[in-house]
């Protein structure tokens, strides 16, 4: 035995050793045994990650489902381009990962901030707020604090992702950073509104900037107060307990002391400002009488089924509305106004508007590639190029029912409209598109500048037909 204890030793060491080694390096790559506020350094110089925190975490897939919207990240958006369905609905921002042992600005000298980003807040998690994500980590924003007269102007923004419907496209999404606060880098680059840069963005670039992260897959409308379990995993519906969460947090930061609140959001976000806007303006309307505004941009989902007469949309939305019992999340004027089969109608904006008493200006695309791709089962769209003549009248009867949808915001007297004809998906959150894109010889950006300000004169600007502008990205016209 003695003449084997040196050997016996010497395989315990090396096993310690390698145990330690091995638990190291699943700290520092973000598995289960890292803490949620270390992180890596990395700049990551493309769109497709696979998460930041955990190895658990995977990137919502477009092609996966045909009724998700991905959330991936871009870097160096403005040299890198994609299909357009790709460059338009996906979330253009950069993330940096940084080697802090805390995303929290209270640890971070001015000094070693980057310029410009939006830095991750996980909000503290309460047992009696009941807010988590799907997976049951906390909810997050990300904030830039404003600076001169933005001090005490804010810009509250709902990231998109489309929606989870069922139990096992929301056992996908918990553990995507559409469904998990885990897998969420501590820094966020925007652009178009929530851009720093004067130049893009000359009317809100120091503003108080909020982006809500999306990780209920419910468009913050549900609250279950039990998990489903599914696959051995608990899965969380509690959007409208991260809603709440949030506006408390805000408040706590000083958005009780604005004079000028935007509530904006693209795609599923979008649809989230439209249904919680007067929710919203009537909590803050307890501490504050700033001048409320909302800005949804690609969220004016359509009530239509394909061309070829095949529901999409509508069984999405009934799903989502009994999965996550959205029953007191839409718009309670809406509901009321809808028999009880048919709430889950309040998900799309030609219901809901017309009992918002919130001013809205919408900035939706009369060709949504989003919706005409994978609602409308027009896939060709993400290739116009290739389109039949057959294809393209079925892209052009979309422009038709877009027009007929949005009489709801025509017929109001508290909204504003900017539809162009762009192949597109979200556009605001795109330097070019939000300072580029034409209608009538008006900006994107200085026609919901014009309406904010109170100049209603043209309050709706509908553009021509496909493919007559030339101010759109890869537009036809411009080769011509």
């Amino acid at each position: 035995m003695k003449r084997y204890f040196p050997m016996i030793m010497n395989t315990f060491l090396c096993s310690v050793v390698l145990m330690l080694f091995n638990i190291d390096s699943q700290v520092w790559s973000g598995n289960k045994f890292s803490s949620p506020l270390t992180w890596e350094f990395r700049k990551f110089a493309s769109w497709d990650f696979k998460g930041f925190l955990n190895d658990s975490c995977n990137v919502s897939n477009l092609e996966s489902r045909n009724n998700e919207l991905p959330a991936k990240t871009v870097s160096n958006v403005s040299k890198m381009r994609h299909n357009v369905i790709q460059e338009d609905t996906v979330t253009k921002v950069e993330r940096y990962l940084l080697n802090k042992t805390s995303p929290s600005s209270e640890l971070l000298r001015d000094d070693e901030r980057p310029e410009g980003l939006l830095e991750l807040h996980l909000l503290a998690s309460d047992p009696l707020s009941e807010a988590v994500c799907l997976d049951g980590s906390p909810p997050g924003i990300y904030l830039r604090n404003g600076s001169g007269d933005g001090n005490s102007k804010w810009i509250i923004f709902f990231g998109g992702g489309a929606w989870c419907h069922d139990r096992d496209s929301c056992y996908e999404r918990s553990s995507t950073d559409i469904g998990s606060s885990k897998c969420l880098a501590p820094f966020l680059r925007l652009e178009g509104l929530l851009s720093s840069d004067a130049l893009y963005n000359p009317d809100f670039y120091n503003w108080n900037f909020v982006f809500v992260c999306y990780c209920d897959g419910g468009s913050f409308t549900g609250y279950r107060p039990k998990p489903l379990i599914v696959n051995n995993k608990r899965l969380y519906f509690r959007g409208r307990r991260i809603l709440d969460a949030v506006l408390d947090d805000l408040i706590r930061r000083g958005i009780d002391r604005a004079t000028d609140i935007i509530l904006s959001g693209q795609s599923a976000g979008a649809l989230s400002a439209i249904i919680h806007a007067d929710y919203i303006r009537q909590r803050l309307r307890r501490f504050t009488q700033a001048y409320f505004r909302v800005l949804p941009d690609a969220g004016y989902f359509l009530d239509t089924p394909s061309w070829n007469g095949r529901d999409v949309i509508q069984p999405i939305f009934r799903q989502l509305y009994d999965l996550h019992n959205s029953s007191t999340g839409l718009n309670g004027a809406c509901l009321r106004a809808q028999n009880s089969h048919s709430k889950w109608r309040c998900f799309f904006p030609e219901y809901s508007i017309p009992h918002t008493k919130s001013s809205i200006f919408v900035v939706n695309p009369l060709y949504d590639t989003w919706q005409i791709a994978y609602l409308y089962n027009v896939p060709c769209i993400l290739k116009p190029e290739n389109c039949s003549a057959e294809e393209l009248s079925h892209i052009m009867d979309f422009r038709e029912k877009t027009l007929h949808s949005l009489q709801a915001v025509l017929n109001s007297n508290e909204t504003g409209l900017f539809a162009d004809s762009c192949f597109s998906h979200s556009q605001t959150v795109l330097n070019d598109s939000w300072t580029k894109i034409q209608v009538g010889n008006v900006t994107m950006n200085k026609a919901f500048v014009e309406w904010y300000k109170g100049d209603t004169r043209e309050r709706f600007r509908i553009d021509k037909p496909y493919p007559n502008n030339p101010s759109c990205p890869n537009s036809d016209s411009k080769k011509r």
